[in-house]
């Protein structure tokens, strides 16, 4: 009776262990995602108040921007030798960054919101490199020197009248100290900005000059380049690098909700400076329609949800004038959370060559200021044609030449690559780094000052990274998913185990027989 009774209890115990183990295998592996899928797919909408509204409208996850300035050594011996530049990099000198939206700027309909997102920075002494301050003294490429430069070169050669031009501007430079070169603290570099008297004034003679032209000097030739208006970030005589982009947006855009497609969440459908030319494509780049000035993806903050391995994840980036992708690299836990990290592939910025749809990136085959090689964008496109080369930091990923051509870089993967790491799930942002390096490019022009310059060269102003990690209370919302998955995985062995137990049961309770068959 008593070894009858052990096969029944394990014969039992193990088909209801097994019918239980797979069981929940069914809910856990099978059901369970599709359970996600669908509760993500609905959820993952722009709507007023809701949970994905306040983590995309007001970001609660701390942002910081560190910025890693090119202090050049040698200046002089540039100027007057044609030297190769020596750089040594200084930072991070950090800033919290907060953002905010304003919804308001346009009437929304039930598919799409209009916003204009503002920026504030503030120094942050404690994330900053140790004994770091505002008002470190750099010396670095004049970019604003530079820019006139370029202008001038736009003029036809051998005409008296453009001599006498570039002749009188020249003059005017010299005797109020600009050159290639200039010595700023780090504070006027990135936010408060250096003075523009001496420019301004040089504008504005400028204009007094050509219109009218003096009746004693030679004829002007037809066809010239017009005189581009002073841009507005130049704010009471002071330009800085990122002065524009404090207390200030980046323009209106308009982003799909995600009501009707799910996979259309958080898309940008248009952008521009104001209403008046919102628009699905950029006008910087050849070709009305052109990949170049497609607006693609979303701003970088939200994205939505089923995103595969094998896609390319898009983002508009207003400070590089263009769209860029990112690409799978990895598995990667961050925050105890599964996540899926995204890289900035050479691709992006890889040559018309290797890359044929960034042809029209190109503007001028013959001036590579503006048709830059492999790791480079000509991104004055978007800043009134001013020579600004954007890049990876330390051109990592890009053409040796822009490497070799400046002394004191050392690219690195893990120090200068833009990556972020999504959720496996639900492909909330986790962390990213956004970097980004911006240079001049300095070559010999009509300026005396630049005569010397035998090589032309992407010199290094600074690079910065954008970082933005998920905060703790956030990421706790989401060991819902770790707990759930440790109680099926518990559940599961408990039937395991059942199993096993029951065959256990039944192997013992035949051992047994067998042993009392052996007795008779």
């Amino acid at each position: 009776m008593c070894i009858q009774s052990l096969f029944k209890n394990g014969l039992i115990l193990s088909i209801f262990g097994a019918v239980f183990a797979i069981a929940i295998a069914i809910l856990g592996w099978v059901a369970m995602p599709d359970i996600i899928a669908n509760v993500s797919k609905k959820t993952l909408v722009l709507k007023e108040n809701n949970f994905v509204w306040n983590m995309w409208y007001n970001p609660p996850y701390p942002i910081y921007t560190d910025f890693y300035i090119f202090n050049c050594t040698n200046y002089k011996d540039v100027v007057q030798n044609g030297t190769k530049p020596i750089v040594v990099e200084l930072g991070p000198y950090s800033y919290r960054e907060y953002r905010k939206k304003n919804t308001s700027v346009f009437e929304n309909s039930d598919e799409s919101v209009h916003y204009r997102e503002k920026r504030w920075y503030y120094f942050s002494e404690v994330t900053s490199g140790t004994g770091l301050d505002l008002e470190d003294v750099i010396t670095t490429i004049n970019p604003v020197y530079m820019t006139v430069s370029k202008f001038l070169d736009l003029f036809p050669t051998n005409d008296l009248s453009i001599e006498t031009i570039v002749h009188l501007i020249d003059n005017f430079l010299k005797e109020r100290g600009e050159s290639v070169f200039m010595t700023v603290t780090v504070d006027e570099l990135i936010f408060k900005g250096w003075p523009m008297d001496t420019y301004i004034e040089l504008y504005e003679r400028i204009k007094d000059i050509l219109n009218p032209w003096p009746l004693f000097f030679p004829d002007l030739p037809p066809g010239l380049p017009t005189l581009p208006d002073l841009p507005p970030s130049i704010v009471n005589e002071t330009l800085g690098i990122f002065k524009s982009k404090n207390d200030s947006d980046d323009g209106i855009f308009q982003v799909n909700r995600g009501t009707q497609d799910y996979r259309q969440f958080a898309k940008i459908e248009a952008w521009g400076r104001n209403l008046e030319n919102l628009s699905p494509y950029l006008s910087y780049w050849p070709g009305d329609k052109s990949y170049c000035n497609e607006i693609q993806g979303t701003d970088g903050t939200v994205f939505p949800y089923g995103i595969d391995v094998n896609d390319k994840i898009w983002i508009y980036q207003t400070d590089l004038c263009r769209a860029v992708y990112m690409v799978y690299e990895q598995y990667e836990t961050y925050a105890d959370l599964p996540g899926r990290r995204f890289i900035l592939p050479k691709s992006v910025l890889e040559n018309r060559t290797n890359a044929p749809e960034n042809e029209c990136f190109c503007l001028d085959e013959e001036d590579e200021g503006v048709c830059p090689n492999t790791g480079a964008l000509f991104v004055g496109a978007c800043y009134g044609g001013a020579p600004l080369i954007g890049s990876n930091p330390h051109f990592y990923n890009g053409d040796s030449r822009y490497i070799s051509g400046v002394i004191g870089l050392n690219p690195n993967k893990s120090k200068h690559e833009t990556f972020l790491i999504l959720e496996e799930r639900t492909n909330t942002l986790l962390y990213a780094a956004k970097r980004v390096q911006l240079s001049i490019d300095v070559h010999k022009t009509r300026l005396s000052d630049t005569h010397n310059l035998t090589t032309r060269v992407f010199l290094p102003v600074l690079w910065y990274e954008e970082n933005a990690q998920i905060d703790d209370v956030t990421a706790k919302q989401f060991n819902l998913f770790n707990t759930i998955e440790i109680v099926l995985w518990t559940l599961f062995s408990i039937g395991l185990i059942l199993t096993v137990l029951g065959i256990f049961l039944i192997g013992f309770h035949l051992h047994k027989e067998k042993q009392m068959l052996k007795v008779c």
